[in-house]
């Protein structure tokens, strides 16, 4: 039973992890590139998109966490309540993973972080295993983990800020 316990709390702590497992011949050492295309949004202004993006993702706070989840009814993780959120907003439809919505975003460093931008983590391991949306003043709105729901976090907790790997946005400037 010991066993079992420590299993489920492995499994848990690697909750968010979004990214996409190796091919099974890859080596451990040699992980298959990012298969994500770019992501440009140029049918709307980033300054008019941005409020709505807010909006719908602050509608969502206290929303439970789901692994794999990407509906209200059911709810999220981390990625999946970035991908509705763009959907609805939007109607763009952005890659299922962390690991693939970064490789479809444009870097920017995080003095250029605007409301709507990505914001990602390494919480397990891997570069890119947490996503969520800055919605300005060093925040952001995510679903962190199996034992809680979509909430707001700085990025200057220390928790985030030893984990921040990068920003990205999908508008184009």
């Amino acid at each position: 039973m010991w066993r079992f316990w420590c299993i489920l709390c492995v499994a848990l702590m690697t909750a968010c992890s979004s990214s996409t497992p190796p091919a099974a011949k890859s080596s451990p050492k040699t992980r298959p590139q990012a298969t994500a295309k770019s992501v440009r949004i140029t049918h709307i202004d980033h300054a008019a998109a941005s409020n709505e993006l807010m909006l719908q993702s602050m509608s969502l706070i206290g929303t439970p966490y789901r692994f794999g989840g990407s509906n209200r009814n059911t709810g999220f993780d981390c990625s999946g309540m970035v991908q509705f959120v763009y959907r609805e907003v939007l109607n763009v439809s952005l890659p299922r993973t962390a690991h693939d919505m970064a490789a479809a975003g444009k870097v920017i460093s995080k003095n250029q972080l605007q409301v709507g931008d990505l914001v990602f983590f390494n919480t397990n391991g891997k570069k890119f295993s947490h996503v969520g949306l800055y919605i300005g003043e060093n925040r952001f709105i995510h679903a962190p983990s199996r034992k809680s729901s979509i909430k707001i976090n700085y990025l200057s907790d220390k928790y985030y800020a030893t984990r921040f790997t990068g920003a990205r946005t999908f508008f184009v400037k």
